[in-house]
Formats: structure tokens, C-alpha cells, sequence
């Protein structure tokens, strides 16, 4: 698979399919103030109802056909995938317009697999319509983990080898599709990501702590990385100000993520909760990890 990012003019207008969480709006807001024209097409049951602010249209996932075609008729070629879905897309069969039955074997095939074979599907069918599906990373850099350290409080020797440690157990993790992150306490990895999200297994965390099973001290790093063979077009890790909020009561010190590669939400509020909270963020580069 080819998954080099692909780049769009600043000029171009671009659609967002969003899904749940601030992610599109916060794409849609940034694309609007550089004057680059931009068209919402909200997932039902999922996008937040605020993208009523932009050109917009509901849609659900069985109207896929209608979906590319409002898309063409905003003389619109590049698309942006952005926001979470809450579990599997139900295909509502009835309700099938013939772009999602067009679309259906390949759809049926990829629902069957983990989060990353979804999103190569979708991204598959798009593409199969002759759109261009953009990396969000390369599109708004700006709104990535910068290489280094991002905050005031800043990673000890200790911290930067459990980064080490953590991103070989989502490396390992990514291989099966698992997931993206993993929490590291002392010198070994004592939670990882499965598909209840980064927020659930931080509560294990905090959990373990209370119980005696992890130290009471404060201590360790939650390590967030993309997955190998991951389309990076497509569920990019994410942090925000509840991310930091949570590492804050789960006892850790910090975090450890990708740098270029992992995006911030409302990077203003996470930072002043960073330094509230006096959690670092560190953007690695996973060559200086000894990783390919």
C-alpha cells in the first residue's frame, strides 16, 4: 500500500466526511481562515451538529452514492477523512441508495477486519470515484506534536526510555491491528489500547494505582504512535485537553508521540492544561528509536 500523503493547493476546496469528536470542525476552522473553501458532509449519528456553521450535508452510510455525488456537484475532488465512528457503521439495507450497493462487497469485507482494514476500504471506495484522499498531517501541520519536547515540564532520562519501551509495544501491538497506545510504569508496559480508546485504558491506570497493583507515586508515560502499515491518510493518533487530564490522574508524568504524525485538539487548551497539570508532551522521531 501506498500510504505517502498527498498534497492539495491552498486554494483547492476540500470536503471533510466527519465523524464524531471536534476534529472536523477544528479542520474546517483552519481551512476557513486561510480562505480555503471547504463543504462538511456529516455522518448521521455521529458528527457533531455544529457543522451547520459550514456548507454542509447529512448523510448516512448507506447513502454513499449521494454522498460523492454532492461532492462532485461542489466541483470538489479533494476529501478529508476526520472525526471517530462509535463502533461499527450499521448498514441499514432498505435504505441502500445504489452507490452503497456498488460499494457493498468491499464495504461487508472491510467491516469484517480491525479499525484499519475499515478505513483502507473506505478510503479504497473513495478513491475508486475519482477523489483524492489528503492527509490531515500534511495538510495543517501546525496542528501536529512538533519534534522535541512541546511543553514546559520536560522528560527525564527515565521517561525517554520508556518512550522507547512504549513505542516498540504499539509497534508490536499495530501489527495486529490492536491499537495505538500503551501506558508504561517503571520499566515495563502495565496497559494497552484495544478498542474501548485511549480514555478507558488511562482509567485502568488509575484504577491499578488505587488498588496497589502500580505504585502510588507518580510515574510513567502514556506513548501514542501510529500503527505499521497504518494509512496515515485516515485515525492519525490524537491527543487534547482531556488526554492531558486524564495522564494527570492516572498518576503519569507525561506523554511520548509521534512527532508530525499525531494531532492535537484545541491545541491551545491542551497545552494550558499541560502546564497546569505540569504533564509534558514529547514528540519522538521513531529513527532516533532505533526504528526503520
Amino acid at each position: 500500500m501506498d500510504n505517502k500523503p498527498t498534497s492539495t493547493q491552498l486554494t483547492d476546496p476540500l470536503a471533510i466526511i466527519a465523524g464524531n469528536g471536534r476534529l472536523p470542525l477544528l479542520i474546517a476552522e483552519k481551512l476557513k481562515a486561510r480562505s480555503q473553501p471547504v463543504f462538511i458532509i456529516g455522518i448521521l449519528g455521529e458528527a457533531d451538529a455544529a457543522i451547520e456553521k459550514f456548507p454542509h450535508e447529512w448523510c448516512g452510510w448507506e447513502q454513499m452514492g449521494h454522498i460523492f455525488k454532492t461532492i462532485k456537484n461542489h466541483d470538489i475532488s479533494n476529501i478529508v477523512l476526520a472525526g471517530g465512528v462509535v463502533g461499527r457503521p450499521e448498514l441499514k439495507l432498505h435504505k441502500l441508495d445504489w452507490g452503497a450497493i456498488r460499494t457493498l462487497p468491499g464495504l461487508l469485507a472491510a467491516l469484517m477486519g480491525g479499525d484499519n482494514q475499515i478505513l483502507t476500504g473506505v478510503i479504497s471506495a473513495i478513491e475508486k470515484r475519482g477523489f483524492t484522499v489528503c492527509n490531515v498531517a500534511e495538510l495543517l501541520p501546525d496542528m501536529t506534536v512538533q519534534p522535541g519536547v512541546n511543553t514546559l515540564a520536560k522528560p527525564k532520562a527515565a521517561q525517554q526510555k520508556q518512550i522507547a519501551e512504549g513505542y516498540a509495544v504499539t509497534r508490536a501491538l499495530g501489527q495486529f491491528d490492536i491499537g495505538q497506545a500503551c501506558v508504561v510504569v517503571g520499566s515495563r508496559a502495565v496497559a494497552v489500547e484495544g478498542v474501548e480508546g485511549t480514555d478507558v485504558m488511562l482509567r485502568r491506570v488509575g484504577e491499578m494505582r488505587e488498588i496497589g497493583r502500580l505504585p502510588k507515586r507518580r510515574g510513567g508515560v502514556l506513548i501514542k504512535a501510529v500503527k505499521p502499515g497504518q494509512d496515515e491518510r485516515a485515525d492519525l493518533p490524537a491527543i487534547g485537553p482531556d488526554t492531558i487530564v486524564s495522564v494527570h490522574q492516572a498518576g503519569l508524568l507525561g506523554i511520548g508521540v509521534e512527532a508530525g504524525k499525531t494531532l492535537i485538539i484545541d491545541k491551545r487548551k491542551t497545552l494550558q492544561q499541560a502546564k497546569k497539570h505540569g504533564v509534558f508532551i514529547y514528540g519522538f522521531d521513531v529513527t532516533q528509536l532505533g526504528a526503520t
